[in-house]
C-alpha cells in the first residue's frame, strides 16, 4: 500500500502506485489472459499474452493488489498456503543482516537446506548466527482467511495451492512431504469454487522425486519461480517456469522483460 515501507525482502513488496504503473504498460502493450487459457494455448489476437499470478497470499497483494486488477477487470491466480493465513510473518520477510535491512544471501541458501525452508527452524539459525529479527508491517503479513474469502469473490480470480506451510519441497519426504501436498488443495476446494489443481512450488524447488509425488497427489500444473517466457512448442507442466518481476525493476527494465529480451 502507498506510504508503507518494505520489511526484509524488499524484492517481494511491490509499491501499490508502481503496480498501477505496471499494469498500465500491460494494458497498452500485452494481452491479459486467464492462466488456464495460456496453458491450454486458448489465446485469441495478437500477442505478447500475459497470466498474473501471486505467491503467498500477503494481506497487501490480496487487499490492495486484487483490488486493482478487479477494478480494471482482470484475471490474475493466486497461490496460497492455507497454514500461513492469518498467521505471523514469513521468515524471509524478517531476517536482516542488521545493515542493509535486507536479508544475506549466504544465510537464504543455509536457511532452504539446514531450516528446509521452515519458519521456526529458520528463526533459530538465524539466532545462531547473530542476524536481526525485525517486525514486520501489516501489509507484509499474510492475508486473513476473512480478506483472502472477500477477494476470492471476484469472479477473474482463481486460487492454486502453495503447500500448506511453505517448506522447501526439494528437503522433505515421506508423509510430511505429501501432507504438504494434499492437504492445502483439500482445503481449498471446501472453501471455494474457482480451484485449480495448480500448484507454486516454495522458494522455486522441487526435485525429480517430487514431481512424482506432486502428480500423485492430483495436481494438473506445477510453477517454477523464474525460467522466463512460456515456450513456444510446450513445456513440462510440472515445471512451468514464470517471469518474475521483482519490486526493485524499473520501468525500463519491466518494458525489456515484456519484449521478451530478458528472461528472470
Amino acid at each position: 500500500p502507498a506510504g508503507q515501507a518494505a520489511p526484509a525482502d524488499h524484492s517481494l513488496h511491490l509499491a501499490e502506485a508502481t503496480f498501477r504503473a505496471q499494469l498500465d504498460l500491460l494494458e497498452q502493450h500485452a494481452q491479459i489472459v486467464p492462466l488456464a487459457d495460456l496453458l491450454a494455448g486458448k489465446t485469441i489476437g495478437e500477442g505478447p499474452y500475459v497470466a498474473i499470478t501471486f505467491d503467498d497470499a500477503y494481506r497487501g497483494a490480496v487487499t490492495v493488489g486484487l483490488r486493482e486488477l478487479a477494478h480494471r477487470g482482470h484475471p490474475a491466480t493466486l497461490f496460497v498456503t492455507p497454514g500461513c493465513l492469518g498467521g505471523g510473518a514469513f521468515w524471509w520477510d524478517r531476517v536482516s543482516d542488521g545493515k542493509t535491512g535486507g536479508l544475506p544471501p549466504a544465510f537464504r541458501e543455509r536457511a532452504l537446506s539446514e531450516g528446509r525452508g521452515r519458519g521456526l527452524d529458520v528463526l533459530g539459525l538465524a539466532a545462531q548466527a547473530g542476524l536481526s529479527v525485525l517486525d514486520v508491517p501489516a501489509h507484509a503479513l499474510p492475508a486473513s482467511l476473512e480478506e483472502l474469502t472477500q477477494a476470492a469473490q471476484a469472479p477473474g480470480l482463481v486460487l492454486g495451492a502453495h503447500t500448506w506451510t511453505h517448506p522447501n519441497l526439494a528437503a522433505l519426504h515421506g508423509p510430511e512431504f505429501e501432507e504438504e501436498l494434499l492437504r492445502p488443495l483439500t482445503w481449498l476446494h471446501q472453501r471455494f469454487d474457482r480451484v485449480r489443481p495448480w500448484i507454486a512450488y516454495p522458494y522455486g524447488l522441487i526435485s525429480p522425486e517430487g514431481e512424482a509425488a506432486v502428480e500423485r497427489a492430483g495436481y494438473e500444473a506445477g510453477f517454477l519461480v523464474s525460467g522466463g517466457w512460456l515456450p513456444e512448442g510446450g513445456w513440462p507442466r510440472l515445471r512451468i517456469p514464470r517471469l518474475n518481476i521483482p519490486a526493485g525493476l524499473s520501468e525500463a527494465g519491466f518494458i525489456v522483460r515484456l519484449a521478451g529480451l530478458m528472461g528472470a
